[in-house]
């Protein structure tokens, strides 16, 4: 008889997690031992709401949501990467009402100031669009996907966001394309996943809230540790393949590059290093 693998729940975790939906911070959360992806599950999740005469109540009382996974088998990083987790990892992702076109801005704030917070001092650096730096090299990652359902009750959409976060905490996978680290390996201190959950989960809220409440505030911490800019970086604009000089970003949250032709503005895809000539 197969033996079973599948690992057992967290007993930190489950305590972190009941207490934020205890005190508010959360109105709902989801924990498993094992999942394909976090994002799916939580899109699987808005799924069912739809055509739901209650949707509407559905959602206001379990949003916002917590997925969170002991492990990932098919983890999804953004333009069909996949994405590893570590046993000492965090693999989560939280349902939002709204996704406003800042909210990349926000969640790659909120990871860094989170990290900053439980293992400082210690510094983070954010690579446009969604990646978070630790000692030069990725510690973090996210997958935002926007859902629009079409609520029975009223005829209108609800906008929601599903924000896949993964984060190495302990340790960090080997990667010959990809050198990642951990908040561990970059701090050479020890933090546990709870002490980053409690202090991520609310800080994404946060920071989502800002988003119009007060989206200055966060494009300025972007901007502060935006690790692009002055460097070189290619990407695409209007299909269109743009070398030049990172300015940091806009008021919109898009990438400003100045090239030979004049100022372009990145606003989506990926966005590489090069070497200025």
């Amino acid at each position: 008889m197969a033996s079973d693998t599948t690992p057992p729940l967290d007993e930190s975790i489950c305590r972190v997690s009941d207490s934020m939906v205890a005190s508010g911070v959360l109105a709902s959360r989801d924990y498993r031992a094992s999942l394909p992806s976090t994002n799916s599950a939580a899109l699987e999740w808005l799924s069912d709401q739809r055509g739901d005469s209650s949707a509407n109540a559905t959602l206001a009382s379990q949003t916002p949501r917590l997925v969170i996974a002991e492990t990932q088998t098919a983890g999804r990083g953004r333009r069909g990467r996949s994405w590893l987790t570590q046993d000492d990892g965090l693999a989560f992702s939280l349902v939002l009402a709204n996704c406003h076109p800042l909210l990349s801005i926000a969640v790659g704030v909120a990871i860094a100031e989170a990290i900053e917070h439980v293992a400082g001092p210690a510094h983070c650096g954010l690579k446009w669009p969604n990646d978070v730096w630790m000692s030069g090299t990725k510690v973090a990652g996210t997958l935002i996907e926007r859902v629009d359902l079409p609520l029975a009750a009223n005829g209108y959409p609800q906008t929601m966001a599903v924000i896949g976060i993964g984060l190495n905490v302990g340790s960090s996978p080997r990667l010959d394309e990809a050198p990642a680290t951990s908040v561990c390996e970059a701090t050479r201190k020890w933090v546990s996943r709870s002490e980053v959950l409690t202090e991520l989960v609310p800080a994404v809220i946060e920071c989502a809230n800002l988003c119009d409440s007060n989206p200055q505030e966060l494009l300025q911490s972007f901007r502060k540790r935006c690790v692009l800019t002055g460097e070189g970086v290619r990407c695409h604009v209007d299909g269109e393949i743009v070398q030049g000089r990172c300015e940091g970003i806009d008021d919109s949250g898009e990438l400003q590059v100045w090239t030979d032709t004049g100022m372009q503005l990145c606003r989506s895809g990926e966005v590489s290093r090069v070497r200025r000539v």
